[in-house]
């Protein structure tokens, strides 16, 4: 029991808050409910608004080709999708056929977004029809923005099924905006089965470790809360900002499995003070959030910085994702922090009620002497070299793989190969180029003022050595408009080609003021192939620079989804080391602050980065290479999602912040009272195994739920996020933790002295359960 002459006004900041939480928790509840109700109002605005992913990056040069073609160029269209007719009994040059196709382009040209239709049979483009006979293809132009196009896809597709219903010729509309409207739609299910599994398997989790049903669902109710609370407010924040498809994913995945972590904490510590203070329940929830609060308080925040430095990535994508997961994480503290204190006030003791026959309670602190954690780390600490040598040498060999990381996209085709958009982008790659669907976009541009003789002459060089390469199929260029309407491409063909162009008919391919044109090209490869990105790149390194760098102040930009594929990993090979300095050093300076030793974050740091690249070698050997990928339900695609690494890396090491604290936290504890590192170390671990055990094992749950998923991304999230918190949590966390604070014994603690004198004193040891906290005038709380 604590002293009783603790006086309220001595105690921490967070002992007095979560004490007057539990004395007013009706209030505080009442509070939660309303904003619940509030958030759960603005949910459909965030999940209505969600986009596919945007691969832009913000000064590139796919960019810059997507600001030109905008604000240079009179047409309205901002994408080139596709209408795939196929038919399994009509063949293409019958009159049905083709009366079939005009009836359907004639109502699909009416609707809203739809600003140009071209009909194959009048352009007379062979490159639109199948060999077989039996697939045409019809461009069609959108316009609006992304999140536009993608609102009006399935309204299109709706347009589509209705005119050909009746009929034995089916059309479907595929391309970008098609394609990201499916694969959300496909995600949402997705996501909606991974909660059905994972959930239900966390309470049994849960259960296990507490031995009661209502402890067990408490950090599983308020986990819920904590995504409702997200969504909330990234809904209200939806107007200001657009949110990727996949922050969904990731906020649902983050928030439940830290959402049921800390509060897994929580209820663990409290269960320990009320057995301790003899059912004190305003005393424990204030002891509770003066200890496990504030540790969990402190890894939050890690995280949240950790999170932060996808900042410096000039890519929305990062952007978004990383304030979703901001955003998840302070709306797990906050409830953390309230919700949570008041709810054990109004339970009380209640919270072992409705205990499973045959588990027993285990409410306070481990037995030392009997505990099997104390066995094993004393068998670790007797053996460090061996152990830890062993250890590290299976973690280092299942970093190897990293050597051989590639970069790529995948657009999703085959998650949604079911619905219309993918079955017509899987008719395109099975009898055409597949990369008409989602065409280069290529702008070359003069800056001596219009297209003259040389520009244009330089122009029909470049196109030519263009349909030279093996791996394109068909170019549409200003050059060959003009050579074929007036016989060859000058500047004065190019004047009257103006002059006569009175319905628009040029606005795609030539700017207002004629000092800017663009070009399609169309690869033989997906867009998002190999193939088609080393295209990309030597177009932008070799064709456009030979062919056009002869003429004074001509250039070309090349745009288009392949463009920003290869940007877009560009730059997160330029942010990686960077975000790497900041997410190492922030740390660092956190946990120097925490545990006042120089060589444990060190350790710390280095132990995490070894977890980290043991996952991701894994995640290259499965998903990139294929090796064991049929295990989880998908295939080597020769790449990792490009955005994956960064993310996961910032996510897993602030995520490797919350075992680090609990774990050295109660070390610290232990050595300070008797000063024996050897026992500190045991005792630890001892203390704090089981219930890391437990918030490991809920997360790894959570997070392998979602490899069940169809779409790639969120498949290879799930299983680098399993996997590297599986690692942490058992090789590193209960052996090799233990081996490095073995090998480095009072060096573990040991701080310069000026630099001791000049640090501000953050503590986050416990003490023991019962015991009265240190008073708030003689340490910093956090």
């Amino acid at each position: 029991m604590e002293p009783s002459g603790t006086r309220e006004v001595d105690r921490p900041v967070l002992h007095r808050w979560g004490a007057w939480c539990a004395r007013h928790g009706w209030r505080v509840v009442g509070v939660w409910v309303v904003v619940l109700v509030g958030a759960a109002l603005l949910v459909p605005r965030f999940t209505e608004g969600l986009t596919g992913s945007s691969l832009e990056v913000t000064g590139s040069e796919s960019a810059h080709v997507a600001a030109l073609l905008a604000e240079e160029f009179d047409t309205p269209v901002t994408e080139d999708a596709l209408v795939v007719f196929d038919s399994a009994e009509l063949r293409s040059d019958s009159a049905a056929y083709r009366q079939a196709v005009a009836d359907v382009l004639g109502t699909l040209s009416e609707q809203a977004g739809v600003v140009e239709v071209e009909n194959p049979y009048a352009s007379g483009d062979d490159v639109l029809f199948a060999r077989d006979g039996r697939t045409v293809l019809a461009p069609v132009g959108l316009a609006g923005d992304e999140r536009a196009r993608q609102e009006a896809a399935p309204s299109l597709q709706e347009v589509l099924d209705a005119a050909t219903a009746q009929g034995p010729v089916r059309a479907d509309l595929t391309g970008s905006s098609a394609l990201n409207a499916a694969v959300v739609e496909r995600q949402d299910e997705d996501i909606a089965r991974a909660e059905s599994v994972g959930l239900p398997i966390a309470l049994i989790v849960l259960v296990l470790a507490f031995g009661t049903l209502v402890a067990a669902g408490l950090p599983l109710l308020l986990g819920m809360a904590a995504v409702l609370t997200a969504f909330g407010v990234l809904g209200a924040l939806s107007g200001l900002v657009g949110f990727d498809a996949f922050v969904q994913a990731t906020v649902t995945m983050l928030g439940l499995a830290l959402g049921i972590d800390y509060c897994l904490f929580a209820v663990s510590r409290q269960r320990e003070e009320l057995a301790a203070r003899g059912g004190d329940v305003e005393g424990s929830v204030g002891a509770t959030m003066a200890t496990a609060g504030k540790a969990v308080l402190f890894s939050g925040c890690t995280v949240i910085i950790s999170v932060a430095g996808l900042m410096v990535v000039r890519a929305p994508v990062f952007r978004t994702m990383a304030l979703g997961v901001m955003v998840a994480v302070a709306a797990m503290l906050l409830i953390g922090l309230t919700l949570l204190p008041a709810v054990l006030g109004l339970l009380g003791t209640r919270v072992d009620r409705l205990a499973i026959p045959g588990r027993r309670r285990s409410a306070g602190p481990a037995d030392v002497a009997r505990s099997r954690w104390a066995r094993w780390t004393g068998v670790v600490m007797r053996r460090p070299v061996l152990v830890g040598g062993v250890t590290s040498a299976v973690l280092l060999l299942a970093v190897v793989p990293v050597g051989q990381l590639r970069l790529g996209f995948d657009v999703g085709a085959a998650a949604v190969s079911d619905t219309p958009a993918g079955r017509g982008y899987q008719l395109v790659d099975e009898k055409f180029a597949p990369g008409a669907a989602t065409p280069l976009g290529i702008v070359v541009r003069t800056s001596e003022g219009e297209l003259g003789d040389a520009e244009l002459a330089a122009l029909g060089r470049f196109t030519d050595r263009l349909l030279d390469h093996p791996e394109v199929s068909e170019v549409v260029s200003l050059g060959d408009v003009l050579t074929e309407d007036g016989g060859r491409a000058d500047a004065a063909t190019l004047r009257a080609a103006r002059a006569a162009d009175t319905d628009g008919a040029l606005a795609r391919l030539l700017s207002r003021d004629a000092s800017a044109t663009a070009l399609l090209v169309m690869s033989r490869s997906p867009a998002d192939s190999q193939p088609s990105l080393d295209l990309v790149r030597w177009i932008r390194d070799t064709a456009a620079p030979e062919s056009l760098g002869e003429v004074p102040g001509l250039s070309a930009r090349v745009g288009g989804l392949s463009g920003q594929i290869v940007d877009v990993a560009d730059e997160v090979a330029r942010a990686t080391p960077l975000v790497l300095l900041i997410v190492s050093g922030l740390s660092f300076l956190l946990l120097l602050l925490a545990f006042r030793s120089l060589l444990l974050p060190l350790g710390a740091i280095a132990m995490n980065l070894l977890s980290v690249g043991a996952a991701f070698g894994l995640l290259t050997l499965v998903f990139q290479e294929g090796h064991g990928a049929s295990l989880f339900g998908a295939e080597g695609t020769g790449f990792v999602q490009v955005y994956l690494p960064l993310l996961t890396f910032v996510v897993l090491f602030g995520l490797s912040m919350d075992y680090e604290v609990f774990l050295i936290s109660r070390i610290k504890e232990e050595w300070g009272r008797g000063r024996d590192n050897t026992r500190a170390v045991v005792a630890g671990v001892a203390h704090t195994a089981k219930v890391i055990t437990a918030a490991a094992a809920i997360m790894v749950v959570v997070f392998a739920a979602f490899m069940l998923t169809e779409v790639s991304e969120i498949k290879q999230l799930g299983f680098a996020l399993s996997v590297a918190v599986l690692l942490d949590a058992t090789l590193v966390r209960v052996v090799l933790v233990p081996a490095l604070m073995r090998l480095s014994g009072r060096h573990n603690w040991w701080l310069p002295r000026w630099l001791d004198r000049a640090l501000p004193r953050l503590e986050l040891t416990e003490g023991r359960p019962g015991e009265a906290p240190a008073p708030a005038a003689d340490r910093t709380t956090a």
